[in-house]
């Protein structure tokens, strides 16, 4: 089993996260965790996304318009990540060092579960999250 230290978690995590033709399926419960543990913990998420509760999880809201903007990124001029931003990133990815782990943890969430197929999970909801 592979660990990450708080030293690795950025770029070396990010980077992993979003993989070319990728559908998103490990890599939305990644981003989805990130938001709702930073509203849960500072009332603001990351980046404010919406997230929608779709069969195999919770997922970017409009991830199939997304997938190649983001990947077409240029991360050079990409706002730095806050320390606190940081700091959620590394605690996700030490929870989760393997994708099958963060999947099972987001099919276990109540917040997922109670949403109808397609209706967004309100940040709202991020209190109740289990998970992290």
């Amino acid at each position: 089993m592979s660990f990450l230290t708080s030293e690795d978690v950025t770029p070396k995590v990010l980077t992993k996260i979003l993989k070319k033709n990728d559908r998103m399926l490990f890599a939305a419960k990644y981003l989805w965790y990130a938001d709702m543990v930073a509203h849960k913990e500072t009332g603001e998420s990351m980046r404010g996304s919406t997230y929608a509760a779709l069969p195999y999880g919770p997922q970017l809201n409009n991830y199939r318009d997304l997938v190649d903007d983001i990947m077409k990124t240029d991360e050079s001029k990409a706002h730095p990540l806050s320390r606190e931003e940081k700091r959620i990133i590394t605690r996700i990815a030490l929870k989760f060092p393997k994708e099958q782990m963060i999947y099972d943890a987001a099919h276990k969430e109540k917040i997922w579960k109670k949403q109808p197929n397609g209706s967004i999970i309100p940040y709202t909801d991020s209190s109740e999250l289990a998970g992290l």
